[in-house]
């Protein structure tokens, strides 16, 4: 197994958790940021992947309200 498929494997279900409890209750990067910790990205590099995520969950957000108001 190749490195890349061995940190998606491991990130990917812990991402999907995060994300669905992030819309649910808030606070995804609780589950998030230790999952890519896990995965053995080094710490900057998860903190950084862990706020390009919110970033764009915000990001969509606002674009998802910004549609809805009338």
């Amino acid at each position: 197994m190749t490195e890349a498929v061995r940190i998606l494997a491991i990130v990917c279900p812990f991402i999907f958790l995060a994300g669905f409890v992030d819309a649910v209750a808030g606070g995804g990067g609780v589950i998030s940021l230790p999952a890519y910790l896990f995965a053995g990205l080094p710490a900057h590099m998860a903190a950084g992947t862990n706020k390009l995520s919110a970033g764009f969950g915000t990001i969509m957000a606002a674009f998802k309200y910004l549609r809805m108001v009338k």
